[in-house]
């Protein structure tokens, strides 16, 4: 999936410093596409490479009496990301850089400043070179304020803090819980069965029912999925010893083992004066901090659905997140490619009432998307809803679409798709004056180069191993 990042700057670059500025990028290792294919075009016709500058001057002139600039603007692209640069229109005094990339892409916000840095020095260079010609002495040229696209007022009322604010307290998985315990967690509790029984077990220890839930937690499924629990740091094993006599609960151990060592000791209760050893023990199931935090209000969907914008690319600092409610409601508003997205997330079915919720997120965000993850069944009745409100807003002219997802598994190849729809028309957006100087969309080319660049890598990696399991075979022979 492709993002695109930009920056803007109130500074007119005059038509006869475009190609130059070009030709320095270049220098610096950036190959505009757009000016090679022409400068090839030009060595085809002519023949060989003499001349071929001239021909350039010549047609840029002619283009730009006519009163079509002749540089628009180009794009660079490079082995996991693309730049491009645009130059003002129609005297306009400004320019605009960017990067397309996609989730794979290391850092592209640095990858963003090192271009922004290096227009400023090709410009600092060409300026300096054409007034010198001119006058005999450099001039000083203009300095580039380089500004980031602004936030949406939709997401500073959002949550604290605006864009990239978070208004719930960090969770468990924020504190310390290692990468791989997050996953093993996340997997289970999208298991609706892993998920009910921990919720069972919180409010048991709640109402002080733990043993009476333990016990009923036995045989062979029941063992499967505590083990399974247990194995990803939601629940934990104890062993709760209480006085036979009035049953008041005297202590919690870790194990048995402990148990053990306590009984060897000749302890005696508190109560009674009975050996420990004669005591009740009872093996109890316990949930961890992990799981409470995980379960409490919900707050689990919002690290999962972290997780899934995470793997598509969008930065935790381009979303912002209300509290999760006690009905296991949550919504997150996140910006992509310029869109705001507003992800109404619910801990069950997602009924005519949830719907009428987060219409009204929706109204107080403006947001071009609304995604509903249910891990329950989304309702006909607030699908119908959701569908008709977004009919009547693009019959108005505002272009809107709502997206369902009933359970998390589906949530990743859904939201995939969503945010690929508008990262294609943000791309189309961007670059479409571009279009004009080579004759197709610039856009969805982009959009093909990187489709094609990781099939390529696929191809490789599926032959390398067909490769490698070729060579094991012969000697094995």
């Amino acid at each position: 999936m492709l993002l695109i990042e930009s920056r803007d700057a109130e500074v007119g670059v005059e038509k006869s410093l475009r190609t130059p500025l070009l030709a320095a990028l270049q220098e610096h290792g950036l190959v505009p596409l757009i000016r090679s294919a022409r400068l090839n075009f030009f060595e085809q016709a002519l023949a060989g490479e003499e001349h071929v500058k001239e021909l350039e001057k010549a047609l840029a002139e002619r283009s730009d009496l006519e009163g079509e600039p002749y540089v628009r603007g180009d794009v660079f692209c490079s082995e996991d990301h693309a730049h491009f640069i645009i130059f003002g229109g129609d005297g306009a005094a400004s320019l605009r850089a960017g990067i397309v990339y996609d989730s794979e892409t290391a850092d592209p916000r640095a990858k963003l400043e090192s271009f922004c840095r290096n227009i400023q020095e090709a410009f600092d260079s060409v300026s300096r070179e054409t007034g010198a010609s001119e006058n005999g002495s450099g001039t000083q040229p203009a300095r580039i304020e380089w500004r980031a696209q602004a936030a949406k007022e939709s997401f500073k009322g959002f949550a604290p803090g605006g864009e990239g604010g978070e208004a719930s307290p960090p969770s468990a998985t924020a504190r310390g819980v290692s990468g791989g315990d997050r996953a093993r967690a996340f997997e289970i509790l999208e298991d609706s069965s892993a998920r009910g029984f921990l919720q069972r077990l919180s409010e048991a220890h709640a109402d002080g029912r733990a043993a009476e839930l333990s016990g009923s937690a036995k045989g062979p499924d029941g063992d499967a999925l505590v083990a399974k629990l247990a194995g990803a740091g939601l629940v934990r094993r104890e062993v709760q010893v209480s006085c036979r006599r009035d049953g008041h609960s005297l202590f919690r151990l870790p194990s048995t083992d402990a148990l053990a060592i306590v009984t060897a000791s000749n302890a005696v209760c508190s109560e009674c004066g009975t050996a420990i050893s004669d005591e009740r023990a009872e093996e109890l199931l316990t949930p961890t901090p992990l799981a409470s935090s995980l379960l409490k209000d919900g707050a689990w969907l919002l690290d999962r659905l972290r997780s899934v914008l995470d793997e598509v690319g969008i930065p935790a600092d381009a979303t912002a997140t209300r509290p999760a409610t006690s009905e296991g409601e949550a919504q997150v508003l996140a910006n992509v490619c310029g869109e705001p997205f507003l992800f109404v997330m619910r801990d069950g079915d997602f009924a005519a009432a949830h719907a009428r919720r987060a219409l009204e997120g929706e109204a107080e965000t403006q947001a071009s998307r609304i995604v509903v993850i249910a891990t329950g069944r989304i309702q006909d009745d607030a699908r119908a809803r959701l569908r008709e409100h977004a009919r009547r807003r693009s019959r108005g002219g505002t272009e809107t679409e709502a997206v369902f997802v009933e359970g998390l598994e589906a949530a990743p190849a859904e939201l995939r798709r969503a945010v690929e729809r508008v990262s294609q028309d943000a791309l189309t957006r961007e670059l479409y004056e571009l279009d004009a100087s080579v004759g197709f969309n610039v856009g969805y080319a982009l959009a093909a180069r990187f489709r094609l660049s990781h099939r390529k890598g696929a191809l490789q990696d599926l032959a390398a191993s067909a490769a490698g399991a070729l060579a094991g075979s012969l000697r094995e022979i």
